[in-house]
């Protein structure tokens, strides 16, 4: 049977931006964008085309499917997160959340003609920088927390993960 490590609390381990960003800022704007793509899917889509595709009314299911995601997203950081002081559980989750952040910054690309036009920042539009600016900072905390670091943790503790 495996010996029962200590739990390292994240609250201590990671520094208060990282617990800010997943905890309240990325679950506020992973809800708004969940009520966007709800009420609105054709402001989604023209955002995140750069206004290059027609909405389809018959792909709502898509945006809904899409907006449940989000909704997952919000509910992990900000009610998860909040209740398992657990930096494992804490790795573990950002370490899934890596999954659906790779599909997303690739649909984003897509969505504008692939890398080569995503790379272009000199034809990007505001929405553009909106997507990028409301995404990278998550993922790169979700990186880091993954990565270790920034993440402190004592010695007798890193012998147990």
């Amino acid at each position: 049977m495996k010996p029962q490590t200590a739990t390292v609390p994240a609250s201590a381990a990671l520094p208060l931006v990282y617990r800010l960003v997943l905890t309240v800022l990325e679950p506020f704007l992973a809800a708004s964008g969940a009520v966007m793509v709800f009420r609105t899917p054709q402001d989604y889509l023209t955002t995140i085309t750069r206004h290059g595709d027609t909405f389809e009314p018959n792909s709502t299911f898509l945006y809904t499917a899409m907006g449940g995601s989000w909704l997952y997203f919000a509910f992990i950081e900000a009610v998860v997160l909040r209740l398992f002081d657990d930096l494992r559980l804490w790795r573990v989750l950002c370490a899934g959340m890596l999954l659906s952040d790779a599909a997303f910054c690739h649909s984003t690309a897509q969505a504008v003609g692939g890398w080569a036009a995503w790379a272009d920042t000199s034809a990007w539009t505001k929405d553009d920088h909106l997507v990028f600016w409301t995404t990278a900072p998550m993922v790169l905390v979700r990186v880091l927390i993954v990565l270790g670091i920034g993440v402190k943790v004592a010695a007798r503790d890193r012998k147990g993960e």
